[in-house]
């Protein structure tokens, strides 16, 4: 059996090397920049190289011709969304009920920067809401 070789990329290599370049674009700016900001003390730097990645990310998704994400990949992202949401949504009502009841029942109290992510929860949820209802009724 002979191995041969193409010079020439294929469309399906061509769109695998695309989206490697992508995901490398953001994982190196945040891994990057977590590196300057918590290791190194850069936090401006930091903050460039991760506004830098996601530059990439985005010229590397609008800058090809190619469809980089088929009907595979959108239905995979819909059942992880999906799920997400579906396992976050009891974690967030036990929550902010354990949250609002033990102040009264005990002596302790919810740190008071749980509250801001027990709303960040709640307004993804709302978001969610918001735009289903749109989608499901638009014209």
């Amino acid at each position: 059996m002979t191995r041969t070789t193409h010079s020439e990329r294929g469309p399906l290599a061509k769109k695998r090397l695309y989206r490697r370049l992508m995901v490398g674009f953001l994982l190196g700016g945040v891994g990057l920049g977590l590196l300057l900001r918590e290791v190194l003390g850069y936090p401006l730097a930091s903050e460039a190289v991760y506004w830098v990645g996601v530059a990439g990310f985005l010229a590397v998704w609008q800058g090809t011709s190619l469809s980089l994400f088929d009907e595979r990949d959108r239905a995979l992202e819909r059942r992880a969304s999906q799920l997400t949401l579906t396992l976050l949504a009891p974690v967030l009502a036990v929550a902010a009920s354990v949250a609002r009841v033990l102040p009264r029942v005990s002596d302790y109290t919810v740190p008071a920067a749980v509250w801001p992510a027990l709303y960040g929860f709640v307004g993804v949820y709302a978001l969610f809401g918001v735009v289903y209802l749109a989608l499901r009724y638009r014209p």
